[in-house]
């Protein structure tokens, strides 16, 4: 392998700010089986250094790790904008039903092309998976942590996308998980949907299966109030108490939203190690409220940032999600430094790739995966920039928009505006026309 040396006016690394940053790693121009793609130096300019791509005006940072996102669901991208969660639940699940195969597909390959394009490096995800998803993100290069979604052992989720129900997926997600175990690239984990949507003997199945093969589990907990009541009225208990019953917490456990947490669930998620996606924007979006971030933070629960789908988002920038996730605690409890953009920051970066089972990337320092981004900052919106102002400028002044390049594992995706991994214009007109083909079937 060669190695490939960024220079750049800035760079965040994680003792703080670097300026006339030089960035070294190895390159990975193949498919990254054979892995590689480290951080060999990274620090002030050296005299000599064979410099292979010169980022004047650029800052160079840890890609971004979108904690939880169903990707296929582009396609559905603006439907049902202005209903609360089970309605849109309803109008979604109803489009759903007409995808097929290659619908999962394009959609999967559109939000990679998003993702990349605002600076996304890895994701978790759950949808449905097959091994020819899965080798459509190695082609592009991204990391994923890639759940299967089920709710009953009898029930097919996708009827057009495959035959499988839900006690097949399961047993898939095993074949996948040995298949896939050394890869640097994916990660497979278990996806029962929600626990208001999966019966008991099934919920405890998995965690049972979960414990005993080593894979994580992805599932959604406590993402509305009116979940919260359904469980208490039919368990009574908490979500997050109801799965730990089932012996849930004895595996590793990775949960979306978690916007209704008590004091104790809290507690429990803290102890048992599982990590949380605050995904900020889709709760806002769905009137499901503001999850208690500084709390979970002080507790010491290990987090993530995520988008959710674009059917409840209509957009995978994380950069909007770090500002909003920034800002939120802090009107709520009218607390300027109630949660510090740095530590925001840091949850978009390590700490996501942390929670889903990367945790070799998401900085930059020697003998970390190299996966970087470069954004303009030369802009206006970026001017006047001191290095003292840096990190305030990546959570409330960046958008996905300034990103010029992309590198993850030492492989570069995107350049100036150029995705190297995928057909960007081929992508988007097979997903115009398989929009209109869902609405058409749908109507």
């Amino acid at each position: 392998m060669t190695e490939i040396v960024l220079r750049a006016d800035m760079m965040l690394v994680p003792a703080g700010v670097v300026k006339n940053a030089e960035l070294a790693f190895e390159s990975c121009t193949d498919d990254g089986r054979r892995g590689g793609g480290r951080i060999t130096y990274a620090g002030p300019a050296r005299a000599g250094s064979m410099v292979t791509h010169d980022l004047a005006g650029h800052l160079l940072m840890p890609g971004l790790v979108n904690g939880h996102t169903h990707s296929a669901m582009t396609l559905m991208r603006g439907v049902s904008d202005d209903e609360a969660l089970m309605p849109w639940l309803e109008t979604v699940q109803g489009l759903e039903r007409h995808l097929t195969h290659e619908d999962v597909e394009v959609g999967l390959q559109l939000a990679m092309l998003e993702m990349i394009e605002t600076g996304t490096t890895a994701f978790a995800d759950m949808y449905h998976w097959d091994s020819a998803l899965l080798e459509l993100v190695r082609d592009a290069g991204m990391r994923v942590l890639a759940a299967l979604a089920v709710s009953a052992p009898e029930a097919v989720a996708f009827p057009r996308v495959s035959p499988w129900n839900g006690a097949e997926a399961i047993a898939e997600t095993e074949a996948l998980a040995a298949r896939y175990a050394s890869d640097p690239q994916i990660r497979i984990a278990y996806g029962p949907h929600t626990p208001y949507t999966c019966p008991p003997a099934f919920l405890r199945e998995i965690a049972e299966r979960a414990v005993r093969f080593g894979i994580p589990i992805h599932t959604h907990v406590s993402e509305s109030s009116g979940e919260v009541e359904g469980i208490l009225a039919a368990h009574g208990a908490m979500p997050g108490d109801y799965l730990d019953s089932l012996g849930f917490f004895e595996a590793e456990v990775h949960a979306a939203h978690c916007v209704h947490l008590s004091d104790s669930e809290i507690e429990l998620f803290a102890r048992a190690g599982a990590s949380i996606s605050h995904n900020p924007v889709s709760n806002l979006k769905l009137g499901n409220g503001i999850a208690r971030l500084p709390e979970l933070m002080a507790a010491g629960v290990r987090l993530a940032l995520g988008t959710d789908s674009a059917a409840s988002n209509n957009s995978l920038d994380l950069f909007e999600e770090i500002k909003l996730a920034a800002l939120l605690p802090r009107g709520v409890r009218q607390d300027a430094a109630v949660v510090p953009g740095a530590d925001v920051l840091e949850i978009a970066t390590a700490g996501g790739s942390a929670a889903i089972g990367f945790p070799e990337a998401g900085a930059l320092s020697v003998g970390c995966l190299a996966d970087v981004i470069a954004l303009d900052i030369t802009g206006a919106s970026a001017t006047p920039l001191e290095a003292e102002s840096i990190r305030s400028h990546a959570v409330f002044g960046a958008t996905g928009a300034d990103v010029r390049h992309v590198f993850i594992g030492g492989r570069h995706v995107y350049a100036d505006g150029a995705h190297l991994t995928l057909d960007a214009a081929a992508i988007r007109d097979r997903a115009r026309a398989a929009r209109a083909r869902l609405r058409e079937a749908s109507a």
